[in-house]
């Protein structure tokens, strides 16, 4: 890991996922933390996020959703958000190429995934948390990066072996 900043990234999208980082929020004075996310009311006035380094925004996704709902679509696949992927990745690269975390942990969804790519590329350790409401099968974020992160933490015992063995079972965030 050479290059690599004693930096770790805390990252998830708004919503369910973001309230799950939170639940980490104890490691987050324990290390270097940057946050990475797209809920935009992510802030230092939040007591629990004073005195990371930085929160850092990655909206590509973000305005998807909100051009295609100002739109009217109804049908929204993951086909729809295809030009977002492509502008999260380089979000995120140049967020990692700013900062150079050893460490990323991620509670998903969509910002999970450029994330592990690039920490793969770039040599930082990948830390998936899966999602809680995931009991018997993996999100589609497990199935595209469980494979390649370093560990895959889940919250339910039945899902280590949804896994195959490579998740590690805690227990849950929240």
């Amino acid at each position: 890991m050479k290059g690599l900043n004693n930096i770790v990234f805390f990252a998830s999208n708004e919503g369910g996922h973001f309230a799950q980082l939170m639940a980490l929020h104890e490691l987050f004075d324990k290390y270097e933390t940057v946050i990475v996310t797209d809920n935009e009311r992510a802030n230092k006035g939040i007591p629990a996020l004073q005195n990371v380094k930085a929160i850092e925004f990655a909206m590509s996704f973000a305005r998807r959703r909100g051009e295609l709902k100002k739109r009217g679509e109804k049908n929204m696949t993951h086909a729809s958000y295809l030009p977002a992927y492509w502008g999260l990745f380089k979000e995120c690269n140049a967020i990692w190429k700013k900062y150079r975390p050893k460490v990323i942990v991620s509670t998903g969804s969509n910002i999970a995934f450029p994330l592990a790519y690039i920490a793969k590329l770039y040599g930082s350790k990948m830390v998936y948390i899966e999602t809680r409401a995931k009991v018997y099968n993996k999100t589609i974020t497990g199935k595209l990066i469980g494979w390649i992160c370093d560990k895959v933490i889940v919250q339910w015992p039945e899902m280590v072996d949804v896994y195959k063995g490579k998740a590690d079972y805690y227990g849950t965030l929240v």
